[in-house]
């Protein structure tokens, strides 16, 4: 371990320099590095909080624009040079050695592996990291995400931007407790202008429920940006919070925020466990008065037997559409700190006209939220299109297709990187299965085209995904804390409608 505990200073007797880039010859990309000394990961700094289990503020910095954490080495822009041998930036001394070298960026690249030898004068580690698809015409988003105004986190700003950049996300939710805010000055300060944007958000709750609310207004002057403080959250009925949160809008000349249910299936804090809805029953014991619901969330991100929480939050989003509720289905991390849930190990792929960060067109990436035009995912990714088979213009994640032929063919193509492991790929016409096909260990790529009779108004749902956990030193310790395997691969888009 590499600790922030202060031994005697050793003299320097090398660096090592690291650039990573998309691809040989192309940009520097943020990224996470890890060292391997034999089987046991480098962990950097200190686990701060919760008696030794999370790491927030005892994270350390070993050199400019890097940043040293429990999992690996965060770089912010790519690039960054470290001493060998000596203490710096709070960081206890790395020392001489060969290591094994793993290098990564979200879900998008393959996972660079290699070896350096550190010892007398300077290492280079130059990483160029292989694509493994592309998600054309989307931003990558966390939708919900703490830092450093969360009582339960504390996360310097600055340092998180880093770590959603290294994770390959480009729009940030921000969504502290019962705080408005963003992650504006943070990412300035990570020199991540361009790179990541941030839209201001606030995660309001109490014992009922969790709900993420963005965009909101933020007044910086006031107490919480502006918003009720928890006692008075603690008070509102889920009727109420919902109203609060689409009341905003009049503060925010008519822009209507996002009104997303966070984490509903995490046993506490989630609405659709402490109103006790079997996912099933219709009505549910609750408002619907909601845009946006988290299908994949960081901490329920796990199938096991006996509790397959990823499988029932697919099923209750089916059974909202099942019965004509069109809300969003995201995913997000709710990441806290540095270690436990990582950065966008859940995310969401939105598909917007605009594709640029700076500035981010806010209005337009709320928009395309509110539109469903978005897939959800732990890993794999889906391209979906459906055409009438008398032909016509084919529609994608949360649009609307007239079929007047009534037959429609769906093209389906699943892409994965060679460090996951999607077993299956489903069809749902109506929420009745049509299709299931195995995806052959080690494809890439999977592709499929169903043909399906289409009557009467329905709707279409793809998703795809396996049992064999993601790498924990790539998502986290939370599921391995809670004595589970891991975090699943798993993607889902936004049904497409047929009228």
């Amino acid at each position: 371990m590499v600790g922030c505990k202060q031994e005697p200073r050793a003299p320097r007797i090398g660096t090592l320099s690291i650039r990573v880039t998309d691809g040989p010859g192309g940009p520097l990309v943020p990224a996470r590095v890890l060292l391997w000394d034999g089987d046991t990961p480098v962990r950097w700094g200190d686990n701060d909080l919760y008696g030794g289990v999370r790491q927030v503020r005892g994270a350390c910095e070993p050199g400019p624009g890097v940043l040293g954490t429990w999992n690996g080495l965060v770089l912010g822009n790519g690039q960054g040079t470290i001493p060998v041998g000596a203490a710096a930036g709070g960081c206890d001394p790395l020392p001489a050695g060969r290591y094994r070298v793993w290098a990564w960026r979200g879900f998008e690249h393959e996972r660079w592996e290699g070896e350096v030898t550190l010892g007398a004068g300077d290492a280079a580690l130059e990483i160029p990291l292989e694509r493994a698809w592309r998600a054309e015409g989307t931003l990558v988003a966390d939708m919900h995400v703490h830092a450093a105004a969360s009582n339960d986190s504390g996360l310097p700003d600055r340092w998180r931007a880093m770590a959603q950049a290294a994770a390959g996300v480009e729009v940030v939710v921000l969504s502290d407790h019962a705080v408005n805010g963003d992650l504006d000055h943070g990412i300035e300060q990570a020199g991540l202008v361009g790179v990541v944007a941030s839209v201001a958000s606030n995660e309001a709750g109490n014992d009922a429920m969790h709900m993420g609310v963005y965009p909101v207004p933020v007044e910086p002057a006031a107490l919480r940006g502006g918003s009720p403080g928890p006692d008075e959250m603690g008070t509102w009925t889920p009727a109420a919070m919902m109203a609060w949160g689409h009341g905003l809008a009049a503060k925010q000349g008519g822009l209507r925020p996002i009104v997303q249910i966070n984490h509903p299936r995490f046993r506490m804090y989630s609405l659709f466990d402490t109103q006790r809805w079997n996912g099933v029953s219709w009505p549910p014991p609750f408002p619907l008065e909601f845009d946006a619901v988290e299908v994949l969330a960081g901490h329920t991100a796990f199938n096991t037997p006996g509790d397959r929480r990823t499988d029932d939050s697919v099923r209750d989003f089916y059974t909202l559409a099942a019965h004509g509720v069109r809300v969003t289905g995201v995913g997000s991390s709710d990441t806290h700190h540095l270690n436990g849930v990582l950065d966008g190990v859940a995310r969401t792929y939105v598909f917007v006209d605009d594709a640029g960060l700076a500035p981010l067109d806010e209005v337009g990436f709320t928009e395309a939220v509110r539109a469903r035009r978005a897939v959800a995912t732990t890993g794999p990714w889906l391209d979906v299109e459906i055409v009438d088979a008398g032909g016509g213009t084919p529609a994608g994640p949360g649009q609307v297709l007239r079929a007047p032929s009534g037959n429609v063919r769906i093209d389906v193509e699943l892409a994965q990187a060679r460090w996951m492991r999607v077993a299956r790929v489903r069809v749902l016409v109506g929420g009745v299965v049509v299709k299931v096909e195995t995806v052959a260990p080690g494809a890439r790529r999977h592709r499929l085209v169903v043909e399906a009779p289409v009557t009467a108004p329905t709707w279409i749902a793809v998703d795809a995904g396996g049992d064999d956990p993601l790498p924990v030193e790539m998502t986290g310790t939370y599921q391995q804390e809670k004595q589970r395997p891991g975090v699943v691969p798993f993607a889902v888009i936004n049904p497409i409608w047929i009228e």
